[in-house]
């Protein structure tokens, strides 16, 4: 239900303030013991300095001040340094471990098949399609890595891709999609800068005792100084040594924290894998390849990997703190059968392995495809508002008939328009098409500024598209937008301003902004500004719905006016808007309503809690639904307002 996507992104915002509680308690221990440690020495230098009478120090406020700010300004400094550094969001994860990104245009059948598993997923979900990443291990493992759906990606190993079947691989995609849903990929990010910032104090340790304080000493040996320099050197090494110890207990407590909070959140994303996909046998598969094919390879990858192996699908090395539960726990969870079985099962498959070479993995054939389609296709320009509204109840799932559907609608999509949406070149062009007016007159104004900001090559390209987003199912107009964004993130700062600019010329030059418009201009905004903007904003949502009361009148009002034949009806529509909320207020001025006022209206409306956004969203759902039919376009929109609000509406079933 839609109000458990609600609830799961509180908790876990609640769950990020988990995290720095048991921060903080790790560098209380941490100072504790420095602190110990420094006033053991000073006592000991105060009885060598031939007082016959010692008083033994317990407190010394300075000496305490010291080791706190030491403490504080190394693991604090060295945390906030990561968060930082991953504030661009998936793609620097990704990276750091070394996976490239994957070609959407690729000829490797498995690669294909790996990216469109993706997409339908996204699709099928509401949300953006993530750029993929491929990580060049042999053993099956997986990530989702960003701050949110905008800045996501999902990172697969190059033995997931090889040696799933599809329906494993959809498993392990949905597995990872569900990590997306429930806010875990924030609460990630946050625990590599806290798992980075404790290991930092060991070793900066580890390279006082290994190379300053020898070379110190090693230096004192060859001057005239010989007695301090050997000694500072000394104290060096020895003040090194304890702050490794504490670097061993910031080691600890990192791991510790790291492996609580994971290993429940790895029990939900296996259940709502088979939730989504309804296909207990895709992630159960997935999970026996693992345990008989083994974790990933001894190198630099596992290396770095150990640091962020609470983001994998399974653990992604040997740890005496697992980050994830026992596979054949997680079997008998998925499948739903007793542990003893599955053990036994897990046993005997290690046997049969030992005894023959492992088996090539079938991928799914184009007839198993087809005999997933749904039984009839239904298209039509009128929805059911309780379809709609039942798309809005199911925002942070999927369900298999939206991944069905998902399918469908990508078969219907022509390749050649495939292809444009995954080339960086052409996907511009295919959303400059989506946007060209249906009246002639108006079309000609538009192609009249494409031909003076385009080039002849690009111009053709361009009208080629047209004829094909003209014959374009209406259903597919919103799934082909979002195929586009990955290209579209590609291009640099300045040739997204560029295509930004010519767009709004392109929206505005008959003087208006119609729905479809609107809906294209909103999508863009919430998936690709960020991107290029102030990466990393946005991020916090503790505001009550009711600071946002201009906002939220400025959203309704223009979803009002958009759907209205005439003003009365806008009245009627903003009017029930409002009753939903309890609040008064009358419909703005439609003037006062244009793409400006919009695009900040909604990013107030990301700044509001989780659990007040489905109540702005149910007034949108009513205000839409107030004329008694909701049209394509309608439903577009009402998915374009949760998209913008971090909400991800999957795509609509219609029924027979």
């Amino acid at each position: 239900m839609a109000t458990n996507f609600f609830q799961r992104q509180h908790h876990a915002r609640k769950r990020t303030g988990l995290l720095v509680l048991c921060f903080c308690a790790s560098l209380v221990l941490m100072t504790a013991l420095l602190y110990a440690v420094v006033m053991f020495i000073v006592n000991m230098v105060e009885s060598k300095a031939g007082s016959e009478v010692v008083q033994v120090q317990y407190w010394n406020l300075k000496a305490f001040g010291g080791v706190a700010g030491l403490v504080i300004l190394v693991v604090g400094c060295s945390s906030l340094f990561k968060i930082i550094q991953l504030r661009s969001g998936g793609r620097v994860v990704a990276e750091m471990l070394g996976a490239k990104p994957l070609n959407p245009e690729t000829r490797n059948h498995k690669e294909r098949v790996a990216h469109n598993v993706v997409e339908e997923m996204a699709i099928a979900s509401g949300t953006p399609v993530p750029p993929v990443y491929i990580l060049e291990d042999r053993s099956i493992n997986a990530f989702a890595a960003g701050w949110s759906v905008n800045d996501a990606v999902v990172s697969l190993n190059r033995g997931t891709i090889e040696k799933l079947s599809r329906d494993e691989l959809q498993g392990v995609v949905a597995h990872e999609f569900s990590h997306i849903f429930n806010g875990d990929m924030r609460i990630n990010i946050r625990l590599i800068g806290v798992i980075h910032g404790l290991l930092v104090l060991g070793t900066t340790g580890w390279i006082l005792m290994r190379f300053i304080g020898p070379a110190l000493m090693g230096s004192g040996r060859r001057s005239s100084s010989k007695d301090n320099g050997a000694a500072i050197g000394l104290g060096i090494m020895l003040f090194g040594l304890v702050l490794m110890i504490c670097g061993f207990v910031g080691m600890f407590f990192g791991r510790l924290i790291q492996a609580a909070i994971s290993r429940q959140r790895e029990f939900l994303a296996d259940a709502s894998a088979v939730q989504y996909t309804r296909n207990p046998d895709g992630i159960g598969g997935a999970l026996r390849k693992i345990q008989s094919i083994g974790r990933m390879s001894e190198g630099e990858v596992a290396e770095k990997a150990s640091d962020i192996s609470h983001m994998f699908f399974t653990k992604a090395m040997n740890s005496m703190f697992a980050t994830h539960p026992p596979i054949a726990e997680r079997i008998a969870r998925v499948e739903g059968i007793p542990l003893d079985q599955v053990e036994q099962q897990l046993l005997q498959d290690r046997m049969n392995e030992s005894r023959q070479s492992t088996r090539s993995v079938e991928s799914a054939s184009p007839t198993a495809l087809d005999r997933q389609k749904l039984a009839q296709e239904v298209l039509g320009t009128v929805v059911m508002g309780s379809m709609l509204h039942e798309s809005l109840d199911k925002i942070g799932t999927v369900d298999e008939a939206s991944l069905n559907r998902a399918r469908e609608i990508m078969q219907k999509i022509p390749e050649p328009l495939l292809d444009a949406a995954h080339s960086m070149a052409t996907a511009r062009l295919v959303v400059i098409c989506l946007i060209l007016e249906q009246s002639r007159e108006e079309r000609e104004l538009q192609w009249k500024q494409l031909n003076r900001e385009l080039s002849d090559s690009e111009c053709r390209l361009a009208r080629s598209i047209e004829t094909q987003v003209d014959d374009l199912d209406p259903w597919a107009r919103i799934p082909l937008l979002d195929l586009c964004i990955p290209s579209l993130a590609q291009l640099s700062e300045r040739q997204y301003q560029q295509f930004r600019d010519l767009l709004d010329r392109l929206i505005r030059i008959d003087g208006r902004i119609d729905r479809w418009e609107w809906v294209v201009d909103t999508i863009l905004d919430r998936h690709l500004e960020e991107r290029y903007h102030k990466p990393g904003a946005e991020r916090r949502a503790r505001s009550k719905l009711a600071i946002a009361r201009e906002a939220v009148i400025t959203v309704i009002g223009t979803l009002a006016c958009a759907g209205a034949d005439d003003e009365g009806m806008a009245a009627n529509s903003f009017e029930a808007g409002m009753k939903h909320l309890d609040w008064q207020a009358s419909l703005p001025d439609p003037s006062t309503l244009g793409l400006r006022s919009l695009r900040g209206a909604l990013k107030q409306l990301r700044a509001v809690r989780f659990e007040d956004r489905r109540d702005f969203l149910g007034a949108c759902e009513i205000c839409i639904l107030q004329d008694g039919k909701t049209t394509v376009e309608e439903a577009e929109t009402l998915r374009a307002i949760a998209e913008s609000i971090d909400c991800p509406m999957p795509v609509l079933v219609p029924q027979i």
